[in-house]
């Protein structure tokens, strides 16, 4: 049971479902919970948001991102201690930060990797509600625009908060922005999820309230039930609809086993062309102008370069006939397609002493789906 984090929900006058478990690091049921059910309200002033924080109004004046200005609070509020608000909170926390892959240093064993490309192009890079930033950004952001407020917060400690803030990052609304939530960041995740978070967005930007001609009732984010939950259940939200692992690596810190959403791009430009092919119930292709092999090592047609829709339609007949393609300028476009990934499969680096656990599964899957793909065409040679 997550003590700290039960004292600060009383603390704070957060309603809780009496069915749910709170550990350290996920959300259980001990019971049967309906369908649409609300089994949290956390009052939308208990949150931790710039807003909220002590800070609010030197950070207020900032001219940096949301997640730099809200991981700069969070640091100051665990510098404070039992002066902060959120002590109790800050005390359910992780003692060590998520590895989230923002943060990592390219190497040359991640050569090749979907993952180097994101980090090669993160300087250039602000994406969703996070707001990217690489380590040797944030030390620069913090040591000419946050030190002169740190008063004994070191980088070290901001880097901490900053991983923590962009794990646990939820959007509230237009008056608060984003901030942390108690209790919804608990939640583990998954591509079909139990719950959903729940805020009314729609707010007056400078006060708050739903109206401006309304008192200011105490508004709440939400947790709810979308289906129905059994005893013993873990619950889980959804972080995104399709996040890669590299982009749950990144943001996160942490990787899915066979992730529906994985890409393994190359280099070039989308073919401005649309194909009448039904891509369901076959191995071979994904209906996708775009240059990639998705997560179930199909190739996509802009990568396979031919527009000649039946073209197409032989090679997969004969793919799923097992038999040969016997047409020489269809065994030229095959063998072209090999080429290509072979080229890719170069990229990465043959001896490598990887140990970083995530690092080693999304090589390994990328390498897999590229095998995969080459020895389904080869096949048909």
């Amino acid at each position: 049971m997550n003590s700290s984090l039960l004292n600060w929900c009383k603390e704070h006058s957060v309603e809780l479902d009496s069915r749910l478990l709170l550990l350290t690091d996920r959300v259980l049921s001990n019971d049967y919970i309906l369908k649409s059910t609300p089994i949290a309200k956390v009052p939308k002033d208990a949150l931790l948001t710039i807003r909220n924080s002590s800070m609010h109004q030197q950070l207020s004046q900032l001219n940096q991102s949301r997640v730099v200005l809200l991981s700069f609070a969070l640091a100051f509020e665990i510098h404070r201690g039992e002066r902060s608000t959120w002590l109790s909170y800050i005390e359910s926390l992780p003692k060590e930060a998520p590895d989230i892959a923002s943060l990592w240093l390219p190497t040359p064993e991640m050569d090749g990797m979907e993952l180097a490309k994101e980090l090669d192009s993160l300087c250039n890079t602000k994406e969703g509600i996070r707001g990217r930033h690489s380590r040797a950004q944030l030390e620069d952001i913090f040591h000419t625009s946050l030190a002169p407020l740190a008063d004994g917060i070191s980088f070290n400690d901001y880097l901490y908060a900053y991983a923590i803030t962009s794990s646990r990052l939820f959007t509230i609304d237009n008056y608060h922005d984003v901030g942390l939530v108690p209790v919804a960041d608990l939640f583990n995740h998954t591509e079909e999820s139990t719950v959903e978070f729940e805020s009314d967005t729609l707010v007056c930007g400078c006060c708050g309230n739903l109206s401006h001609s309304q008192t200011n009732d105490k508004q709440t984010v939400d947790i709810v039930t979308t289906e129905t939950i059994e005893p013993h259940q873990e619950l889980f939200n959804s972080y995104g609809d399709t996040l890669s692992n590299v982009q749950l690596a990144m943001d996160y810190g942490f990787t899915l086993d066979a992730n529906e959403f994985d890409r393994v791009r190359f280099d070039g430009d989308a073919i401005a062309f649309q194909w009448e092919f039904n891509d369901s119930d076959q191995e071979l292709f994904v209906n996708d102008c775009n240059l990639y092999i998705d997560s179930e090592a199909r190739v996509s047609l802009g990568l396979f370069g031919v527009t000649d829709i039946a073209i197409i339609d032989h090679i997969v007949m004969a793919y799923e006939q097992s038999s040969k393609v016997a047409e020489k300028p269809l065994r030229e476009y095959i063998q072209c397609l090999i080429d290509k990934i072979d080229a890719r499969l170069k990229e990465y680096p043959m001896h490598v002493n990887i140990t970083n656990a995530m690092l080693v599964q999304m090589r390994q899957d990328e390498i897999g789906l590229l095998e995969t793909s080459k020895r389904r065409f080869k096949d048909l040679l």
